[in-house]
C-alpha cells in the first residue's frame, strides 16, 4: 500500500509540472533582447529557423527594427539556440513542435509554428488582438510566465479574462 501512494506521489508531482521549457538566462543576451520584447526559448524553433533569424540581413530588418549586435554576440546567440533548438534533442515537446514544421518550411515566427498556433486557435481573438494588455499571440509573456519557461495551460492567466471549469474562458471587468 505504501508502494502505491510514494508511486502515485511522484507520478502526481512530476505531471503537475506541465510544459515548462528552459529560460534564456545568460544576462547579456537577455539585455539585448529585453529592449524590444521577451527573450523566446530556443526550443520553439529548429536550428534552420535560428540560423535564418541571425543571419546579417535579418537582423538589419529583424521584424521591421534593425539589432546591432557585435559578430561575439551574435556568435553567442547562434550558439546557444543551435545548441538548444527544438531539433538538437528529443524531448516529447520538441518533437511536437518538429512534426508540425513542414522540412521545407523554415518560420522564424514562433507565433507561427503549427503546434503553438494549434494550442491558441480555438481562443477567442479578442483575447489577444483587442486585449491592450496582450495585444498579440507573439507576445507570451503577458499570458504565460514565459521568462521562466512555464507554459502549462493550467498556469495560463490572461488579463481581463478568466477560464471557468465548465464555462470555458470569458471576459471579467475590470
Amino acid at each position: 500500500m505504501r508502494k502505491i501512494y510514494i508511486l502515485a506521489s511522484i507520478a502526481l508531482s512530476l505531471s503537475a509540472g506541465g510544459l515548462k521549457v528552459e529560460p534564456v538566462t545568460d544576462r547579456e543576451m537577455v539585455q539585448a533582447c529585453e529592449k524590444c520584447h521577451f527573450v523566446y526559448q530556443a526550443e520553439f524553433l529548429p536550428e534552420r529557423s535560428w540560423e535564418r533569424l541571425f543571419t546579417e540581413q535579418n537582423l538589419k530588418n529583424h521584424f521591421g527594427d534593425e539589432v546591432k549586435l557585435s559578430s561575439s554576440l551574435r556568435e553567442k546567440f547562434l550558439d546557444y539556440y543551435l545548441n538548444n533548438a527544438s531539433d538538437s534533442k528529443d524531448t516529447k515537446y520538441r518533437r511536437k513542435i518538429n512534426r508540425s514544421i513542414p522540412l521545407n518550411s523554415t518560420p522564424i515566427r514562433v507565433s507561427r509554428v503549427p503546434y503553438i498556433h494549434s494550442k491558441h486557435e480555438d481562443l477567442p481573438k479578442e483575447m489577444f488582438l483587442d486585449n491592450p494588455k496582450v495585444g498579440s499571440y507573439s507576445k507570451c509573456n503577458s499570458c504565460h510566465d514565459a521568462k521562466k519557461g512555464i507554459y502549462d495551460e493550467d498556469e495560463v492567466h490572461v488579463p481581463g479574462w478568466d477560464k471557468g471549469f465548465f464555462t470555458g474562458w470569458h471576459r471579467i471587468d475590470d
